[in-house]
């Protein structure tokens, strides 16, 4: 249902659209244990304009979407902002997203407020070999190593182990993407 709506946005149809969907697992060292659904639908308007729209969905019950522009300023770094909804609050969500990727490595993050409040998270990788790579990761939850895998040209399998910021133990994430 939400590739579904991703791909019914009347920006999938301009120029190029990218899509990718990615499924998470959270597992705190004690605790609920949290699955995610994400969701992101990109493409190049003219030049180095272009959009995005990005839907999420928690195990917990909490759900957003939202999009807007996108500029690409340099070939290898995006710069984007948003607006959207959630399902909670005054519903109000907004964000701003970078991406910064080169042949060994990159860089990548999203900075998001709104009626449930702040949320961040920002991924740092460098490539070992083709298939393997190894990087940092910081969310609103913790910090931590990340590993990535290639299971082809357009899927991954990561993991992290995070230090909980929340109640000083270890989370540990695990996500599968797949561009289409």
């Amino acid at each position: 249902m939400l590739t579904l709506a991703l791909l019914a946005s009347p920006l999938a149809l301009a120029d190029g659209p990218n899509l990718w969907v990615e499924a998470v697992t959270q597992h705190p060292q004690k605790g609920k244990n949290l699955t995610e659904a994400l969701a992101w639908v990109d493409g190049n308007i003219t030049g180095p304009l272009g959009y995005f729209v990005f839907a999420y969905l928690a195990s917990d019950g909490y759900r957003e979407i939202y999009g807007g522009p996108t500029l690409k300023p340099l070939p290898w770094l995006e710069l984007g902002v948003g607006m959207g909804r959630e399902n909670e609050g005054d519903h109000r969500r907004h964000s701003a997203h970078f991406s910064a990727d080169g042949d060994i490595g990159s860089i990548a993050g999203y900075f998001e407020d709104g009626a449930s409040g702040p949320s961040h998270k920002v991924f740092l990788n460098y490539w070992l070999t083709h298939s393997v790579g190894i990087g940092l990761m910081d969310e609103d939850a913790g910090r931590g190593p990340r590993v990535v895998y290639r299971l082809g040209e357009k899927a991954n399998l990561w993991g992290a182990v995070l230090h909980d910021r929340l109640n000083g133990g270890t989370r540990s994430v695990m996500a599968v993407n797949y561009q289409f």
